[in-house]
């Protein structure tokens, strides 16, 4: 996964269940893969092979806990305005 940049959002709430948006972006190639937890669905890929997207979803499966307690913890009005925490 080396130059992709994780982007986590905040808890969604979406259709009355929690959600988090969690995207794998490569900016060099211009490439974007956008997957769901709680579910591991991917629901947007542009540019990213069938095998990097099984790496995304090992990755996703691996550090699900660590994703959910950072995206507790992202305020979207704070990330908006730039504030640090």
């Amino acid at each position: 996964m080396d130059n992709i940049k994780v982007v986590v959002s905040p808890v969604i709430k979406q259709d009355g269940r929690q959600k988090i948006f969690i995207s794998f972006i490569d900016e060099e190639d211009k490439r974007e893969a956008e997957a769901i937890i709680p579910g591991l669905v991917f629901i947007k890929n542009v540019g990213f092979s069938d095998e990097e997207l099984d790496e995304f979803r090992e990755f996703l499966e691996n550090e699900q806990g660590n994703i959910l307690e950072t995206a507790k913890t992202i305020n979207p009005l704070a990330e908006f305005f730039g504030k640090k925490k």
